[in-house]
């Protein structure tokens, strides 16, 4: 009775004990009959395979020597348990005599229907029932010496004549074993958290299921089969996640799980993320069929946020109003008639090399009149393209009243609409009332898009006029307008400033960019995204819909501005938001053949460290650039169809032991699971996102939401 109490305290406080204790599930099926380091030959036996439920390809083993009835007496080097995956079948001596008295038993009884044998003298069926199965060494569970469990990722010895008894883990063991964190990386993961800004350490959240086959007769005999796959929310932050895997078999509600485990996280552990997903094809923002009737956008409504370049109800619009966002809408009409080419002028030539940035010194008075005229005058260049604005858009620019009054002495048809006026003051006033300019104070004018348009084209008739006399329109002793002005406004009008013969000019501009432009776009989309990521907003680009190049144009644009500003807040000394970007159809943004230097292999590579993670998905692992792959912390894989793609994973951690399986099962959702924390690859059964569950977790994690939430109106 003492020994029996004794033993039950040591295994309740021993984890080793827990791990190995016959009495929690776990299964004798055999010994091991020749060891090394990296490999184990287990003999067994149908009968214990039967009672175990089968010991299905790619499943862990326990081999040890310790009997956990007699632990405290035992010798300590006993003390451990090596964990096996199986990877195949061995051959045993045996082997050959059990072969012939099969091919012996069916030559004299063809007619038989017993192929199991079941009718055979007990002692031959005995003896056909051995069988050897190899084995790869995954490493060693061991108690240290402050008694805490610990994992090495290796044996460090084996002994010939001192072998082990094998155990096939219960769900007990199992959940213990693919879940096990090692005391000193999980203590690094609580500081990594605490000084990520997480007030409250992150909880494992489930990820999926234990399945080792695609067939799963056996383990559905048992009623408590597969053991919960944990993951560390910790993994994913400031890390790399690639999702790899053909078409429908579980990529994006891989993803989905992800998303809704980090928004989760991020309001239990009291630290703001910002997700953002790049939706290729729309399932992200939109309710599908598979979904059962809901997105993430359904279940995280109150804090997602989605964008589209198209006028759509509950879409922001991922366009750009060029109207207000000069630096952008410049660029997109720059690059787009460089990468075009075609004839250019003088004119359009200054016209990309414009420099559409405001002062730094915002005290510097007349920096600051000449950038506001210069910004006037692209507007004016985007309303003669025929670029749309809305209805309530004015444009402001400054006019001296030396140049009004200028303007009025050289236009025939100001003076016929104000007579006789001389004094300087009343003809700039007579100036602005004809175009219907709006004082604003200062020299400030504002005007519509057609009054200051046809403003300009006077101005630019005059200048040309009065450049041909060899002078200029004035302020005070020195021309008003510089040559890249007169430049705009030339292009305004389409016509040479030279030889005032019809140049190459609004047609192109129209055609280069109008598809990136919209009235109700933001004037930097890519800096409200940030803005929202930042408050730990979902933010969803939608990039189903639309040209192509708008698709990659736009989503290069966020992707930078993310980089950019995360990269410039930590040199700063400051630190960035936590950032997590999930992107689809990976092989074309961070190929083989990408530059290092360009925007997404940099955040790939470099994101990390300014808490950027991202999580790319593609079924061309082989494709994926290398540098990339090999600083990959986590891996989620399904079904892979040949031989090029698995080879080129097969490489990378344990995958190798994986091929055959990768290539042959096809379920959806059955992937092999390696994270940052885990010590090994773990086959899974990927959870379904459920919405109606998902949506029941957020709110109940709002109740005690901190207070950086604010759900959006």
């Amino acid at each position: 009775m003492i020994d029996n109490t004794v033993r039950q305290m040591a295994a309740a406080t021993n984890p080793l004990i827990q791990l190995l204790d016959e009495k929690r599930g776990n299964r004798r099926v055999g010994f091991t009959i020749h060891s090394s380091y990296g490999e184990m030959t287990v003999m067994t036996n149908d009968r214990w395979r039967h009672h175990a439920d089968g010991m299905p390809m790619n499943s862990y083993l326990l081999a040890t020597s310790v009997d956990v009835e007699s632990f405290g007496a035992a010798d300590p080097i006993d003390k451990r348990a090596v964990l096996l995956r199986i990877v195949g079948r061995a051959e045993i001596a045996t082997d050959r005599d059990s072969l012939r008295a099969i091919l012996e038993h069916f030559q004299d009884q063809p007619d038989t229907d017993d192929p199991a044998f079941r009718k055979m003298e007990p002692i031959s069926f005995a003896m056909l029932q051995w069988s050897g199965i190899k084995t790869k060494v995954l490493g060693t569970f061991y108690m240290d010496a402050d008694s805490r469990l610990r994992f090495g990722a290796d044996v460090e010895d084996f002994f010939a004549a001192r072998q082990m008894k094998v155990l096939k883990p219960g769900n007990e063991a199992l959940e213990a074993i693919v879940n096990f964190v090692d005391p000193v990386r999980l203590k690094k993961a609580t500081e990594d958290a605490t000084a990520m800004g997480m007030k409250r350490p992150p909880q494992p959240f489930q990820i999926g299921t234990v399945r080792f086959t695609s067939a799963a007769h056996m383990s559905s005999l048992n009623s408590k089969s597969g053991a919960p796959v944990k993951i560390f929310p910790g993994d994913f932050l400031g890390r790399r996640t690639a999702v790899f895997g053909m078409t429908r078999t579980g990529k994006s509600n891989t993803t989905k799980t992800m998303v809704s485990a980090v928004a989760l996280s991020a309001l239990e552990t009291d630290l703001p993320v910002g997700q953002v997903i790049f939706d290729v094809n729309g399932e992200y923002s939109n309710a599908n069929n598979q979904d059962q009737g809901s997105s993430i956008a359904d279940v995280f409504g109150d804090n997602t946020i989605r964008y589209r370049a198209k006028i759509t109800a509950g879409f922001r619009d991922l366009r750009v109003d060029f109207y207000q966002s000069f630096d952008m809408g410049h660029q997109f009409i720059a690059s787009n008639l460089r990468e075009d080419g075609g004839s250019m002028s003088d004119e359009l030539k200054s016209f990309l090399a414009l420099d559409l940035s405001p002062p730094e010194d915002k005290g510097d008075y007349s920096a600051n009149l000449l950038w506001k005229r210069r910004a006037a005058l692209y507007q004016c260049i985007l309303k003669a393209a025929e670029y749309p604005h809305s209805p309530a858009f004015n444009i402001e620019f400054p006019a001296g009243e030396d140049a009004l009054s200028q303007i009025y002495d050289n236009s025939p048809s100001i003076k016929e609409a104000f007579e006789n006026r001389s004094n300087k003051q009343v003809k700039a006033e007579a100036t602005a009332a004809h175009f219907n300019l709006q004082s604003l104070g200062r020299g400030m004018y504002k005007a519509a898009p057609d009054d200051a348009l046809a403003f300009w084209l006077e101005v630019r008739r005059i200048e040309k006029s009065l450049r041909d006399s060899n002078t200029n329109i004035t302020s005070g002793k020195k021309p008003w307008l510089t040559e890249e002005e007169f430049a705009m406004i030339c292009l305004v009008a389409g016509k040479s400033g030279k030889t005032d013969t019809p140049i190459r000019s609004k047609n192109a501009i129209k055609t280069a960019a109008s598809q990136f432009h919209s009235p109700l776009g933001s004037a930097n989309v890519a800096k409200d995204i940030y803005s929202f990521l930042t408050e730990g907003r979902i933010v969803i680009v939608d990039l189903s819909v639309g040209p192509p190049s708008i698709r990659e144009r736009m989503a290069e644009r966020i992707a930078r501005h993310i980089f950019d500003t995360s990269s410039e807040t930590f040199t700063s000394g400051g630190v960035p938001p936590r950032i997590v970007i999930y992107v689809e159809e990976a092989h074309n943004l961070i190929g083989k053949k990408a530059s290092l230097d360009s925007t997404w292999p940099r955040i790939a590579k470099e994101g990390a460290k300014y808490g950027i993670s991202i999580v790319y998905a593609t079924q061309e692992p082989s494709s994926v650039h290398s540098n990339i792959m090999s600083n990959t912390e986590n891996f989620f894989v399904t079904h892979l169809n040949n031989d090029v793609e698995i080879k080129s994973l097969s490489s990378y951690y344990d995958f190798d032991d994986f091929g055959e399986s990768l290539k042959r099962c096809q379920d959806v959702g059955f992937a092999r699971v390696k994270t940052l924390s885990a010590n090994f690859t773990t086959p899974t059964q990927i959870l379904l996102f459920e919405p109606a569950k998902v949506s029941q977790a957020y709110a109940a994690a709002k109740q005690r939401a901190p207070s950086w939430f604010k759900p959006l109106t």
